[in-house]
């Protein structure tokens, strides 16, 4: 009697605790690859708590050069996009202050000369534009694609790459079949990156699968992560698509790590590693 009213067994839903931060490493992965530079100031958001958690996971100065460079686009795209000069002194005070770097336990002195340096002029350059609108009109017209265009660009998403490929490195192997669940069930209490940009950063982190495991369904997603209509094969069993086979491989690069030197003011020195 006692196992007739007994339910079916329940299936192990031990949540992986590194699905939460993966959903949101994906997101900020997103937003650095297609430029939104608006959505930069997320990204500063998850640096500050995987630094707070675990200091080590990449050099100081790799870091700071990844930060310093994130900020920097921010403060270029208000001048670009003409936003008031209010908002500007505000973003200058908040990611270039006058007062010295804070202290870090890897960081040498000659890091956190480096650093104080790089914000000083990044700061003087910024401020000085903001005092004479001829000055500002002209740089931006001129100089700004040069310095902090895409360029610029491709430094800082390679130097977040190589921080996302290390985090990768110091997470358990990926749950797919949860992380793809939490991509497509909306949470309002957190953001979740559409399924298909999951998808983008396990591959652009190195996961290879023979098959993705099938998502709940949901209006906005109706097929396997990671397919499309024409490349869904016939046949494959359901033991396959239950047990993915993960392996990771790193991508060609375009660049060697962190090789080009991080600008962070015009004719002003380099950020030098």
């Amino acid at each position: 009697m006692a196992a007739a009213e007994a339910g079916p067994v329940e299936e192990d839903v031990t949540l992986d605790p590194c699905t939460a931060l993966r959903l949101v490493a994906a997101a900020a992965w997103h937003t650095v690859r297609e430029h939104r530079i608006q959505d930069f100031s997320r990204v500063l958001v998850l640096l500050e708590a995987v630094e707070d958690a675990a200091p080590d996971l990449v050099h100081y100065r790799h870091l700071a050069k990844l930060r310093l460079g994130l900020q920097a686009k921010v403060i270029m795209n208000m001048l670009k996009e003409e936003e008031s000069e209010g908002k500007i002194y505000d973003a200058v005070d908040t990611f270039f202050p006058e007062q010295e770097p804070p202290p870090h336990p890897k960081a040498t002195a000659h890091d956190f000369k480096l650093v104080r340096v790089a914000r000083e002029n990044f700061r003087d350059l910024v401020l000085g534009l903001l005092s004479d609108q001829r000055q500002r009109e002209t740089y931006v017209q001129k100089h700004l694609e040069n310095d902090y265009g895409e360029t610029f660009q491709s430094v800082v998403e390679e130097l977040f790459y190589d921080y996302l490929w290390q985090l990768e490195s110091t997470l358990p192997r990926p749950h797919l079949q949860q992380l793809i669940k939490a991509a497509c069930t909306p949470d309002p209490s957190q953001s979740s990156p559409d399924p298909s940009i999951l998808s983008t950063y396990l591959s652009d982190m190195g996961y290879q699968t023979t098959e993705f495991p099938a998502p709940p369904s949901s209006p906005t997603q109706s097929r396997p992560l990671g397919q499309n209509e024409d490349s869904q094969q016939p046949g494959t069993s359901e033991a396959s698509k239950q047990l993915p086979n993960l392996s990771r491989s790193r991508r060609k690069r375009s660049c060697p790590p962190c090789a080009p030197e991080l600008r962070t003011g015009r004719c002003c020195g380099r950020f030098k590693r």
